[in-house]
């Protein structure tokens, strides 16, 4: 078959070959990126030492009369220097709250929890001894959380008058942050395009003499 523009017999360019090629350092990147996601989800989810088992309570509290729920899985760890704890559940959250004495730690870093209106207080395991019965259960520790609510209020109100310097300028750094992302991912894309292309300029050049001298007639 006759070649459309004359001079075009053999100019081949194999587009697919550089988009091919693009999509896979995109996918290496994405790989990369959702590996280091990973990795640091690991080890934010290794850093709660204390096993929590928490039961969840019902009700207004003002009769006395108190529903349990289904226990759930959680975790603490230590945090601002020691003085309070941080909850697993839910993830990255940011609320600090008060730890339970070293009697209510058991062995194991096992500690029980009953939760009410997202408060926790400490549980205490009882064993009793009746004849030939050992039986153990887990009981509420009366806990007043006043003098805690108390400080923590008190900190962030401080907090909220001494904004740090990322409160101050987050949109600023967040928006260069995006701007430099979006260069580099230019100048990668760029790069690559380049890179794989280079077989083909000969066959660009090629293109360009025929498109120029389409319409000349050979030997005039």
């Amino acid at each position: 078959m006759a070649a459309l523009i004359p001079g075009m017999e053999g100019i081949t360019i194999n587009f697919a070959s550089y988009i091919s090629q693009i999509a896979y350092w995109v996918g290496v990147g994405l790989a990369s990126l959702g590996s280091i996601v990973v990795l640091y989800i690991i080890y934010h989810m290794s850093s709660f030492k204390i096993k929590a088992t928490v039961f969840p309570m019902f009700g207004s509290g003002t009769d006395g009369v108190l529903s349990v729920g289904k226990p759930k899985k959680n975790a603490v760890k230590w945090v601002n220097k020691h003085t309070a704890w941080r909850s697993l559940w839910p993830l990255f959250n940011k609320i600090d709250r008060e730890p339970f004495d070293s009697e209510y730690i058991y062995p194991g870093n096992r500690i029980y929890v009953f939760t009410l209106n997202d408060e926790w207080s400490p549980g205490r395991v009882n064993i009793s001894h009746k004849e030939d019965t050992i039986r153990a259960e887990v009981n509420i520790v009366p806990h007043y959380i006043r003098n805690w609510q108390s400080l923590t209020h008190k900190k962030l109100n401080l907090e909220f008058a001494q904004q740090s310097f990322w409160e101050q300028n987050k949109m600023i750094i967040t928006t260069m942050v995006c701007c430099i992302l979006i260069l580099v991912a230019c100048i990668a894309t760029i790069y690559f395009s380049y890179k794989f292309s280079t077989g083909s300029v000969q066959s660009s050049t090629a293109l360009a003499d025929a498109i120029k001298n389409f319409g000349t007639i050979a030997g005039k």
